[in-house]
């Protein structure tokens, strides 16, 4: 819907490679046992990177390990991104640590090294100010929110009346819907939680997209028909 196309590998793409990446930490004294679960230390302040279980099940940390290990010694990344709330900054400066202790991020000249950022973003709440969420409690698809923009978009074209084709206004609104979603992400500090509100994103005044696109539409309109009197000297 966005024109943006992703190779998606969710975390059981790694499994098969977790103990190999486990075993090459072990064997360099990066990852010890500790009351039976297999644990990366930093400083004394911080908890340990826990990476193996007490059971032997593995963890969230156990598929990041081996998720950097996969994208540089297999994809030969040179910077590698991640992307999630601002509540796991510590837990990737862990990986960052444990991954440069290894030697993972240092490249075959030994003259630069892998650079590897942490991007966070605040979390997104509803109107109760807790996480965004469906109502059976799961995460809300991106696609979700852009077909709900799109429809409520298509009712109130729909209902303001226009002389304007059925595909025309299907195209207006979704026009409208995807700028009122990335509009209202975009406008908010990235490092801050923010409310998301389909009323307020969608509201035709105030600072949204849908304002923009409106009076984007007038001032058109306006140098349209100026442009026109000026051509037949009636201006």
């Amino acid at each position: 819907m966005l024109g943006i196309s992703l190779i998606e590998r969710g975390e059981s793409y790694y499994n098969d490679i977790i103990p190999i990446v486990l075993n090459d930490l072990v064997d360099k004294n990066i990852a010890v046992e500790n009351d039976g679960a297999l644990c990366i230390f930093g400083s004394e302040d911080d908890p340990p990177l826990i990476c193996r279980k007490s059971d032997g099940g593995f963890n969230y940390a156990s598929t990041d390990l081996a998720a950097i290990w996969q994208r540089v010694t297999k994809l030969n990344a040179q910077w590698v991104i991640y992307v999630t709330d601002v509540g796991q900054g510590k837990h990737f400066e862990a990986v960052f640590d444990a991954a440069e202790k290894a030697g993972w991020l240092t490249l075959d000249d030994e003259k630069q090294s892998v650079r590897v950022d942490h991007v966070g973003f605040g979390l997104v709440l509803d109107e109760n100010g807790k996480r965004f969420r469906t109502r059976s409690g799961d995460t809300v698809p991106l696609k979700a929110l852009l077909h709900e923009a799109q429809t409520r978009c298509l009712k109130t074209l729909q209902a303001r009346g226009t002389n304007l084709a059925a595909d025309d206004i299907e195209e207006a609104a979704r026009i409208m819907g995807m700028a009122a979603i990335k509009y209202s992400d975009l406008q908010n500090n990235r490092l801050t939680n923010y409310t998301f509100s389909y009323d307020r994103m969608l509201d035709m005044k105030g600072n949204t997209a849908v304002y923009l696109l409106y009076t984007h539409a007038r001032v058109s309109s306006i140098l349209s028909r100026s442009e026109d009197k000026v051509g037949s000297n009636n201006f």
